[in-house]
């Protein structure tokens, strides 16, 4: 609702930072923090910043989405969102798991087959070899 309230505002003045004490001292930290991670080799922590940031403006945008759609109350609204957002992580594990693990059945008997057939460090023969030599 916050992001809705601050792109539907047309006017700069409505858009404009506080520049009390506080204000400045807690902006300047945090550009002062953002700069000395930048500057460093560990500079791809970055990353988990925006994409936190990301992540959360996509709540934001759902929730907005829900406020406008539906009759929830503000935290109701929070946690459908967080649920909604949510549901292509469960759909992508979900995928992985039944893809890619043993959980699927065709999967698990193909690699057993597949298994049976290779043996490492041993020669191949026919099931009709019989060595010359004993």
């Amino acid at each position: 609702m916050m992001l809705l309230a601050v792109f539907s505002v047309a006017s700069v003045e409505a858009l404009s930072i506080p520049l009390s004490t506080s204000a400045l001292l807690g902006y300047g930290l945090l550009a002062s923090l953002i700069v000395v991670i930048l500057l460093s080799s560990q500079r791809w922590l970055l990353w988990y910043v925006f994409g936190g940031i990301a992540y959360w403006s996509a709540i934001e945008l759902i929730h907005s989405g829900l406020m406008i759609w539906s009759a929830l109350d503000e935290w109701h609204g929070y946690v459908a969102a967080m649920g909604l957002s949510w549901l292509p992580l469960f759909a992508w594990v979900l995928y992985r798991a039944l893809r890619y693990e043993d959980i699927s059945k065709a999967l698990a008997e193909e690699r057993a087959l597949a298994a049976a057939r290779y043996v490492e460090h041993s020669p191949i023969y026919d099931d009709d070899y019989r060595p010359r030599f004993q």
